[in-house]
């Protein structure tokens, strides 16, 4: 005998009431992603309004600008120099995916979010806490702690599509040139001396 013919009614309704619950969840998801990855406009304001606070909150948000309508044409990296109390330095690299490998790069991907922000002045309420991150990352010398942390953003240009020779046909795959490893601008925007409770 089939399983819902024994069933009361409670057990159907529980059935039920879990059923609509996955329904609303998917087809509010669904929403989510028909509309939050749409261009800025007032329509999209509109409609990502009632969802906004969940989305941002629980880390599901996205943007596309990476493709579309004007791509981002700017590279660009952030380091810390570390200066230790016997006046030696180190530099700390913020994690750079191209860098990874695929199991590192899978759990490691927030990081970039967090190096794409953190250079800009428009988040600077969280530059000190980053600076404390770094200077406890790097207490590791006994009697020597770090003394101040700078944080520093670099920048240059992306280099423009090749072609093939007699073309206007791109080549499959550019990879990144090797001078592209030490960017032509960089500016140090925070300053942070290290305070004995930060460690």
């Amino acid at each position: 005998m089939p399983r819902s013919a024994v069933q009361g009614p409670r057990e159907k309704l529980k059935q039920r009431v879990w059923r609509w619950c996955i329904s609303i969840f998917v087809l509010v998801h669904l929403y989510i992603m028909a509309f939050w990855g749409l261009p800025g406009s007032k329509f999209r304001g509109y409609m990502v309004e009632p969802v906004e606070d969940y989305v941002i909150k629980s880390g599901l948000w996205h943007s596309w600008d990476m493709f579309s309508p004007d791509p981002i044409s700017v590279i660009y990296r952030v380091h810390a120099q570390i200066h230790y109390r016997d006046g030696t330095m180190d530099i700390w690299h913020f994690p750079r995916m191209e860098k990874m490998g695929y199991a590192e790069r899978y759990q490691k991907e927030r990081y970039r979010k967090w190096r794409e922000r953190v250079r800009l002045d428009n988040f600077n309420a969280v530059w000190d806490d980053t600076a404390r991150y770094i200077a406890r990352l790097h207490n590791t010398k006994p009697g020597n702690p770090p003394k101040q942390i700078v944080l520093v953003r670099e920048w240059d240009s992306i280099p423009p599509p090749r072609f093939k020779p007699g073309t206007f046909e791109m080549k499959s795959f550019q990879p990144m040139p090797k001078d592209y490893d030490y960017l032509k601008y960089s500016f140090r925007f925070k300053f942070y001396d290290i305070l004995p409770g930060d460690l």
